[in-house]
């Protein structure tokens, strides 16, 4: 089926920006239409981020008030004991431990000259709330990334490392998470050069595609989850690159990672401000979003590294 416009439905597109368009010429020096768009941007570029970031997938997520607090719990010392009838049960000490998740903020600020804006206002903020999205979407995942490398360096125990993926290291990853975790809900993460290399080696000729059939619903490819091996979900991470084509996850590490191997939160919704400069024609739009996280549980992932690749 194809996926382009009709004329007829090119033609409402058209008219419909050209409303926009429009409007934002005739209110534009009116502070309280601003606001309101400003907000309406807010609302979309939050609600699409939720939409598209894969991070419950991958770990905890805790949603807060801008003035709450998150904690990582941990219960231990709690034993159970068979007796006989009347026979004396030992004590046991519980230990409770707790760690405060660091709250940080994500943010963008972007400006442009006035009249560049309104000459074509509809495209100009469609642009902004796609790149928006997009940002704070490898903001995030690059955060959750810096998290697991400072939590498995290089000579960790749950470090691996070799030339190519073998997929009996990757077994061994997988099973021994899992033995750890008490969710059991595991997930394989990493860029399309890493998580190809499962659909290759399974459907190689020494397989012949066996062991593979990925979960093609509709939902999961368009978030990006190509479908689960050994019960662990496949997740492919978009390339997403900053203004110097830098990408923000490298290509030649994997991610074995149980969900309760770390915690994230984020406080509050988006917020936003905006503002024209006195005495200029520059519109300033900004929003930011508080979030953080830990890794609590290293033993419940495995970084693995393909020493053939570039990062």
């Amino acid at each position: 089926m194809s996926n382009r416009l009709s004329k007829e439905e090119r033609a409402e597109v058209m008219k419909a920006k050209q409303a926009i368009n429009e409007e934002a010429k005739e209110n534009w020096d009116d502070p309280q239409w601003r606001r309101e768009m400003a907000a309406d941007l807010t609302e979309v570029i939050y609600e699409g981020f939720d939409h598209e970031n894969l991070l419950d997938l991958m770990a905890e997520v805790e949603y807060l008030g801008s003035m709450d607090r998150s904690f990582v719990h941990e219960v231990r010392g709690l034993r159970a004991f068979w007796v006989g009838l009347g026979g004396h049960i030992h004590a046991s000490t519980l230990r409770h431990e707790k760690m405060e998740i660091t709250r940080e903020t994500l943010g963008f600020h972007v400006s442009d000259f006035e009249d560049n804006l309104l000459s074509n206002f509809a495209d100009s903020q469609a642009t902004l709330i796609e790149h928006g999205i997009k940002r704070m979407d490898a903001e995030v995942n690059r955060r959750v990334l810096s998290a697991f490398q400072a939590a498995i360096p290089s000579g960790s125990a749950y470090y691996v490392s070799g030339a190519g993926l073998d997929l009996s290291q990757l077994n061994t990853a997988i099973g021994a998470v899992e033995d750890e975790s008490k969710t059991r809900e595991v997930v394989i993460m990493g860029r399309a050069t890493m998580t190809r290399q499962i659909i290759d080696e399974l459907l190689g000729s020494g397989n012949n595609g066996a062991g593979f059939l990925p979960e093609t619903n509709e939902e999961m490819l368009r978030r990006g989850v190509l479908g689960t091996y050994r019960g662990a979900r496949t997740i492919t991470l978009v390339n997403h690159q900053d203004s110097e084509d830098i990408s923000f996850f490298p290509a030649n590490e994997l991610y074995v990672m149980a969900k309760d191997a770390s915690k994230f939160a984020f406080w509050g919704g988006l917020k936003s401000k905006d503002f024209v400069e006195q005495d200029n024609w520059y519109w300033h739009y900004l929003a930011r979003r508080d979030f953080g996280g830990v890794v609590h549980r290293p033993e419940r992932a495995r970084r693995i590294v393909d020493t053939s690749l570039p990062a």
